[in-house]
């Protein structure tokens, strides 16, 4: 029975984290009624992990659930990429606020000198590039703040945010980014709190207009 109990979990994660991938880049696209009987056959399973793997995606705002009409993929809009970074906003002061006694200069020189190589040093890919800069920087952050809960919720939200990256094709400004996220990482080096924040509360807020400015829903 145990063993049955763990391969149905697994099982669930593993279709969780399949219908999530389709999501963020939009196989599954915006609006569309699930179809988990489909979803089942194609997938050559029962219909109970598709649905467990839906409930736990609708909880992280990833698919909306209609009484009496389904499931569907979560629409997408002006209103909530602003939701999304005023909560972003909120958490990543809080994470960089407990963060900034711990997190050892050797981690932030690395992550400095990977913002200073040459364009040639790089990934070409754009969405490559920019992913790599935010686990680097915006990871290493979280993983210092010490606090899991507030971990997997800025991760959650930072993966909602790359649905719309996605969607606009992360048409946004690389050299920008580079810019604020090494303001962030020297103001980490230099222990300052209030300088490290405030360089978080401009970077988020300038890539909420950023992205904004390229969505046009």
């Amino acid at each position: 029975m145990k063993d049955k109990q763990l391969n149905r979990y697994v099982l669930t994660d593993e279709l969780y984290a399949l219908l999530k991938q389709q999501i963020l880049v939009h196989t599954m696209q915006a609006g569309d009624k699930i179809n988990i009987d489909r979803l089942a056959r194609d997938l050559g399973v029962s219909n109970i992990p598709i649905r467990e793997s839906l409930s736990r995606l609708a909880s992280e705002g990833f698919v909306t659930i209609v009484p009496f009409k389904g499931m569907f993929v979560a629409g997408m809009s002006l209103a909530d990429i602003d939701e999304i970074f005023e909560i972003r906003s909120q958490l990543e002061n809080l994470a960089i606020r407990k963060a900034v006694p711990h997190i050892p200069s050797t981690e932030l020189e690395v992550i400095l000198e990977d913002l200073n190589r040459g364009e040639e040093a790089v990934e070409k890919n754009e969405e490559v590039r920019i992913s790599r800069m935010n686990h680097d920087l915006h990871g290493t952050i979280l993983r210092y703040a010490g606090n899991e809960n507030l971990r997997q919720m800025v991760t959650s939200i930072i993966e909602r945010i790359h649905r719309y990256l996605n969607y606009v094709h992360y048409n946004i400004e690389m050299g920008a980014e580079k810019v604020e996220h090494e303001g962030i990482v020297r103001a980490l080096l230099d222990r300052d709190t209030e300088k490290a924040a405030e360089a978080m509360r401009l970077h988020i807020d300038k890539a909420h207009q950023r992205l904004r400015a390229h969505f046009d829903k």
